[in-house]
């Protein structure tokens, strides 16, 4: 892999050309599962990532030098109040540290600095090497714990702080989001400042047709947005087989699966326990004039509890639950896999299951039940970080008890 940073930066494992990688990450599946997938979908092998976490990197200047408030105050375009200067004056107590982005480093527990990363998208990149020098003066750097970078729409940086922020530093940060043409988000403890939107939008083709989905800082969104196009396209080809009435979408977030499979089915039933994420949802299904879909607030416990009539949630008044026949069921669940038994006995009710796996090895857990019940009828690989040991899959199962 072509970068300054391998085998010292923990973000990459593997320094192997990346057909090579392909095959050893299909070998790996098809030894663990014991059965072999149909295809694996490779991604870009740079410019694929479309967000980070980034540390922060402080070391001692070479050359200390007096850092005059006057001049910290005309970088940042802050007007001559004394406020201003007796926030700086506090924070300039020691201007000879040279800030640098950082992340982990590989096999440690400490972080190394880092100038690039190719693995990103290009305006990600691009940020990446604007935004150290930006970052010197100590009304930004003060205190400054981590960032992330999410880089769909106009992009938005959000910066966490062991401090209070006051106005002096949302002063310098809307100079820093003209700068870098980007939202910016400050958080500390029981404090968020936002400058710009905490919303963006991006694009998605999906079976030719464009879908409009909103992204909001802080909830999961795909990281690669290549391999989320691919996936998306593979189910719904997966799809036009099977005889479809209703889906349920468990962990559905902000509506990745279900706004781009609501077409192929008479209704959706999507739940997702993230609060902020259901009016995000519902607001992606009206920019792409989804009228089928459902949406509620419950964890994937309470969701069969209420299909399993156990319990009464006042969050689906006026939902009618017995309306819905359901054929499929989507899970997309973290990488701990669905583990608990009494849930993976309900997905085995129902007809189809479609299983989007970010880990083999609680897959394989999970499959040993669901083979009970279920065959795997499609499945493929994605891979969605390259030059890691990560992959991602989809095994979509009929049921055949």
């Amino acid at each position: 892999m072509n970068c300054a940073h391998f085998g010292v930066c923990g973000g990459c494992q593997l320094d192997k050309d990346y057909s090579t990688q392909l095959r050893q990450k299909y070998e790996d599946f098809t030894n663990l599962l014991g059965f072999a997938p149909s295809e694996i979908f490779a991604s870009p092998s740079r410019g694929f990532r479309a967000r980070c976490e980034l540390g922060i990197h402080k070391k001692p200047k070479s050359h200390a030098a007096f850092i005059d408030p006057h001049d910290v105050a005309s970088c940042l375009n802050l007007s001559a109040q004394p406020t201003h200067f007796d926030s700086m004056h506090v924070a300039l107590k020691n201007p000879t540290q040279e800030i640098f982005l950082s992340m982990n480093s590989l096999g440690k527990k400490d972080h190394i600095p880092i100038q690039n990363c190719p693995n990103l998208i290009p305006k990600l990149q691009k940020i990446l090497h604007q935004l150290p020098p930006l970052l010197q003066p100590e009304i930004l750097s003060y205190k400054l714990y981590a960032i992330n970078l999410l880089g769909v729409g106009q992009g938005i940086l959000s910066m966490i702080y062991h401090r209070k922020l006051e106005d002096s530093w949302e002063h310098a940060a809307r100079n820093l989001a003209h700068s870098l043409g980007v939202s910016i988000i400050g958080r500390s403890k029981n404090q968020k400042i936002l400058i710009g939107s905490d919303l963006q939008e991006s694009s998605l083709n999906v079976a030719g047709r464009k879908l409009i989905y909103l992204h909001k800082e802080g909830n999961f969104s795909q990281p690669n947005p290549f391999i989320n196009e691919k996936m998306l396209n593979f189910i719904l080809a997966c799809l036009q087989d099977h005889p479809r009435r209703d889906l349920l979408e468990l962990y559905c977030g902000s509506g990745n699966f279900s706004i781009a499979l609501a077409d192929s089915f008479e209704r959706v039933f999507a739940t997702e326990v993230v609060k902020s994420a259901i009016p995000v949802l519902l607001e992606n299904a009206r920019r792409n004039d989804i009228t089928n879909l459902t949406a509620a607030r419950l964890s994937g416990l309470e969701t069969m509890q209420a299909l399993s009539f156990e319990r009464d949630f006042f969050r689906l008044r006026g939902v009618d639950l017995r309306d819905f026949n359901f054929s499929h069921i989507l899970v997309d669940p973290p990488r701990s896999g669905i583990g608990d038994i009494k849930m993976l006995h309900f997905l085995q009710k129902f007809p189809y299951i479609i299983y989007v796996s970010c880990n083999p090895h609680s897959l394989k857990r999970d499959f040993l039940i669901l083979s009970q019940s279920h065959k795997v009828i499609h499945s493929a690989l994605f891979d969605q970080f390259p030059h890691t040991h990560h992959v991602e899959s989809i095994m979509i199962l009929q049921k055949v008890l």
